[in-house]
């Protein structure tokens, strides 16, 4: 649902004689940095959510949605991707086309454009999986594989079969593959640890294939501390900065120009290349100096 925004006029007056002129208008105030990236708002029309922050011809009543697959965020209709949104995770549309709804996904931030036929009603979920993939299956048995999984960071709505087994929308996953979203988070590096051999992907951050700050965020969304999705933003504000002569540990992120790599101990470090790799920490020296060290809260 759209509202329209107030428009406002000058009121005009009289200068006559040696009546000083004055300026009608004046800015009070600093403008409001805008990212595309991650503020839904652009010339025509902006979230309602931000109306106390920007001005807008016409403010929009997010609608919210949830994926059923992988989609892609794009930042034009099919174009850059941007992002993804995971199966069970949910997308707040703004706006909805023929094709395509431009909304705001509430997990990572990221505002862009979805396929209107991947879009479907809200519904709730319990659980994250929090393996590389939950294979799905016929019954609470690893007998009958029905071909399809769940990559890491899917979001269901599970109920448990057995001490082993949860029945899910599709099928049945392995209990052990799955983590409540009321429980804490655990280790980013050792999620991580998993996500070895998955391959790169423009936009990803799912158990099915990550960019390199989909690495980042996906890890540490799972260890219950999401931060920023874009790499400029995780180089800037994720965690705290260190000194380049401070000692580094575990966790610890290093930032390139264009890469980032998350350290395993004091010799190796886990990155995405054409694949995620675990490696000695020379290894990186080819993406160009350390931009800025960070430790994550």
């Amino acid at each position: 649902m759209q509202s329209s925004g107030s428009s406002w006029a000058a009121t005009a007056s009289t200068i006559t004689g040696d009546t000083p002129a004055r300026n009608r208008f004046a800015l009070r105030t600093r403008s409001v940095a805008i990212d595309s990236r991650t503020d839904a708002v652009r010339r025509d029309l902006a979230d309602i959510r931000l109306a106390d922050r920007v001005f807008a011809p016409h403010y929009a009543v997010p609608t919210r949605r949830v994926v059923g697959t992988v989609a892609t965020i794009t930042e034009t209709p099919d174009e850059n991707p941007l992002s993804q949104l995971l199966p069970g995770e949910p997308f707040d549309v703004l706006e909805f086309t023929s094709t395509h709804g431009w909304g705001r996904s509430p997990i990572d931030g990221t505002v862009g454009f979805v396929r209107r036929d991947l879009l479907a009603q809200h519904h709730d979920t319990s659980h994250i999986v929090v393996a590389k993939q939950a294979v799905l299956h016929a019954d609470p048995s690893m007998a009958r594989p029905l071909g399809h999984a769940l990559p890491m960071g899917s979001r269901v709505a599970a109920a448990p079969a057995n001490d082993e087994w949860c029945e899910v929308d599709g099928g049945y996953v392995a209990s052990s593959t799955l983590r409540s979203l009321s429980e804490e988070g655990g280790d980013a590096v050792d999620h991580a640890l998993r996500l070895l051999d998955v391959p790169f992907i423009a936009g990803g951050r799912s158990g099915a294939g990550v960019d390199a700050a989909g690495l980042v965020f996906l890890t540490h969304l799972l260890a219950g501390s999401p931060p920023p999705r874009f790499l400029d933003l995780q180089a800037a504000s994720f965690g705290t900065p260190l000194a380049e002569g401070d000692t580094l540990q575990r966790g610890d992120l290093l930032f390139f120009d264009d890469h980032v790599a998350l350290l395993v101990d004091g010799e190796r470090a886990i990155h995405v290349d054409d694949v995620v790799r675990c490696v000695p920490l020379a290894a990186l020296d080819r993406f160009g100096p350390i931009r800025a060290r960070r430790r994550p809260a």
